[in-house]
């Protein structure tokens, strides 16, 4: 047990190389999949619309906690669709600062869920109590508009009702999506989905111009590939409506070297030419495909994203995985291929303590399912409003 009596320091760092690995994976546990490697590829790749830091607390010179934490001059452009956030961004080439906020997000960017490191040791009230104060101070210091706490899961229940109790408003935010893969093989899998996916799936993989010579490899790292890689994956960015973070090249040629064991990459080539890539991290039972990119003039003669995705989900079943996390958007595909929504929410509070009067209003407006009419099915179907294709478990 640690002395109580030596006092509690807190104080902010730029860099993770001020922590110990050894130290960090005390308090996160080393088998994190998006662990002390991952914060090390995030903050090496130079992502240009985060400042990351680390808020760490220490006893006689001890780290006892570390919460990763990022800055972003966020648009709300980013989580609202459809042609409300085309009027936003035209307006916001007029006048820069219209729906902008300069925010500090405790967690960090393109991670799955927040992940915060305290000792067993600790009294984590203590230790929440001093970050909040330090983070209020930053805030102030660096004219922050809101303090927000990023992708709490039901992990975080503790932690929720501590954000309750201290003024912070609840706000849903894009579920995450998760295949529980019960099946043996991917002729099971692929039976146990509903019939209008399983007819649309089969139509697909026979349906095609040609003979398709496509193979697949998987690797750890993508050496020399990196140029490629990074192109397919501009090419699926570039689609996307939501937009919150550019990766780098490096974050792709990095990642492999600080994450080995647990990243592999999934190289779809027909015949030489390179079309397609997953970047999956696989820690135990699960598999989080993480990121995604495709030839754009192959994807649909090939249907690139079906086919990488069964190859996938059979490399899952014959090795042991058990679970297949998808990311959030685009839930349309993912549900009808068996994936449940895993809820997320963010717990925020505002600088200005007048508005935060208003600020379960503001939740209840900009929450994803006003904006996203695929999400705002699948919610209703969970809730039990829409009645579902049939689809059998997976």
């Amino acid at each position: 047990m640690r002395d109580k009596k030596l006092p509690l320091v807190f104080s902010v760092t730029a860099t993770i190389k001020d922590i110990p690995e050894n130290d960090w994976n005390g308090l996160f546990g080393k088998d994190a999949p998006e662990g002390f490697g991952y914060h090390k590829t995030l903050e090496e790749s130079r992502i240009k619309e985060f400042r990351l830091g680390y808020l760490l607390a220490k006893r006689g010179g001890k780290i006892v906690a570390v919460l990763p934490f990022f800055i972003n001059d966020f648009s709300f452009a980013t989580i609202i669709q459809g042609p409300l956030q085309g009027l936003i961004l035209s307006l916001q080439k007029a006048f820069s600062r219209f729906l902008k906020m300069k925010m500090l997000f405790v967690g960090f960017p393109t991670t799955e869920e927040l992940y915060i490191g305290i000792s067993g040791a600790e009294d984590t009230d203590d230790i929440l109590d001093g970050a909040l104060k330090k983070f209020r101070e930053i805030a102030k210091e660096e004219k922050i508009g809101l303090i927000l706490f990023y992708n709490l899961s039901e992990n975080h229940r503790d932690l929720a009702a501590y954000l309750g109790k201290n003024g912070f408003a609840r706000m849903e935010n894009y579920p995450n999506t998760r295949i529980m893969i019960k099946a043996d093989s991917l002729k099971e899998y692929i039976d146990s989905l509903g019939k209008n996916t399983r007819k649309d799936l089969r139509r697909k993989l026979n349906k095609l111009p040609g003979p398709a010579p496509l193979t697949t490899e998987i690797v750890d790292e993508i050496g020399g590939l990196r140029d490629r890689i990074y192109e397919l994956y501009l090419n699926n960015f570039n689609e996307s409506d939501i937009h919150f973070e550019t990766l780098t090249p490096e974050f792709f040629q990095n990642i492999g070297r600080n994450m080995r064991g647990i990243t592999k990459f999934f190289i779809t080539r027909d015949k030489e030419k390179i079309v397609a890539f997953n970047l999956c991290l696989v820690s135990g039972r699960t598999c989080i495909d993480k990121f995604i990119g495709f030839d754009k003039d192959l994807a649909h003669t090939y249907h690139l994203y079906y086919r990488t995705f069964l190859h996938n989900i059979e490399w899952c079943i014959k090795n042991g995985i058990r679970y297949y996390q998808m990311g959030i958007t685009d839930y349309d595909p993912k549900v009808r291929l068996g994936a449940g929504l895993v809820p997320l929410s963010v717990y925020f509070r505002l600088s200005w303590p007048p508005a935060n009067l208003f600020s379960k209003f503001v939740a209840g407006l900009i929450k994803p399912g006003n904006f996203d009419p695929a999400l705002r099915k699948f919610l209703k179907r969970e809730a039990g409003v829409v009645p579902s294709e049939g689809r059998g478990a997976v």
